[in-house]
């Protein structure tokens, strides 16, 4: 997984599945609040987090059961999952 959040950075992590990559992004997210001057600047970007973890749960998942990778951006918050090995 590879996500890349608006005004913080862009990191990587290797995770078991999708819930765990989910977890990840909100986490990162949470943690990414000091890199923010203004709290509505950083409520923007958890809430954007928080529509690609739906969607990720959803549309990620079964993309990845395929054995595709699947990618969604929201506003700042842009996430890549790939299947491993791919």
């Amino acid at each position: 997984m590879t996500w890349h959040l608006e005004g913080v950075g862009t990191a990587s992590q290797s995770v078991e599945g999708v819930d765990e990559a989910a977890t990840w992004l909100v986490d990162s997210t949470e943690r990414s609040r000091r890199a923010f001057e203004s709290e509505w600047e950083w409520q923007r970007l958890l809430d954007s987090a928080l529509r690609v973890r739906e969607v990720m749960l959803d549309e990620g998942r079964r993309t990845l059961e395929r054995g595709a990778p699947w990618e969604s951006t929201d506003e700042g918050v842009k996430v890549r999952l790939a299947p491993r090995g791919a």
